[in-house]
């Protein structure tokens, strides 16, 4: 089994909109070991900036192919390259595992992302760099519940509109013959 880092910036990504749409099935551009990786093998995203680090966890989902991106999230359309599958089950975007905190772990110290920042999807990681990762990962907590809050007032205004229309459809309507409008 591997495990793999995969970097994106939220002016590539809408991050934030995927995992608050209730997505977690995407595919990622890989642009090298697209030979080493494989299903079953552990993800997680780094977000880059500032305040970056690991924002979300998940794993491989099938082989790597040669073909187009999930364009929906993704800001600029990369054509058809080497992509992964990837299923991120847990986030924590306003809760980043932090560049620094990682930095100072000696697991994850000599990670290849803190040495080569520009580098190409995926960095490989060791089983200690994992470790180091899934050590940190928070609870379940505010934002899986803004998350779930969010998706209901979705369906409430979706069906509130739903009866709206349907109110304004039986109110709208043309009298039928011999009936008065009243």
């Amino acid at each position: 089994m591997g495990y793999w880092l995969l970097h994106t910036s939220e002016a590539h990504w809408r991050i934030r909109d995927f995992f608050t749409d209730g997505r977690t099935g995407t595919v990622w551009t890989i642009r090298q070991h697209w030979k080493r990786v494989a299903p079953g093998d552990g993800v997680a995203v780094w977000l880059t900036g500032k305040d970056g680090g690991v924002v979300a966890r998940g794993r491989v989902t099938g082989e790597p192919y040669f073909g187009a991106d999930d364009a929906e999230y993704w800001i600029e359309e990369h054509g058809e390259r080497w992509r992964v599958p990837v299923d991120l089950t847990e986030h924590f975007v306003d809760r980043p595992i932090r560049r620094d905190v990682l930095a100072a772990d000696p697991r994850f110290a000599n990670a290849l992302i803190l040495r080569l920042a520009g580098g190409r999807n995926p960095f490989p990681l060791e089983p200690d760099e994992w470790t180091a990762i899934t050590d940190r990962v928070p609870p379940p907590g505010p934002q899986v519940v803004a998350t779930a809050v969010r998706g209901a007032a979705v369906a409430v205004a979706v069906g509130a509109t739903a009866v709206r229309e349907a109110m304004r459809s039986v109110v709208h309507r043309a009298p039928a013959a011999g009936e008065s409008r009243r």
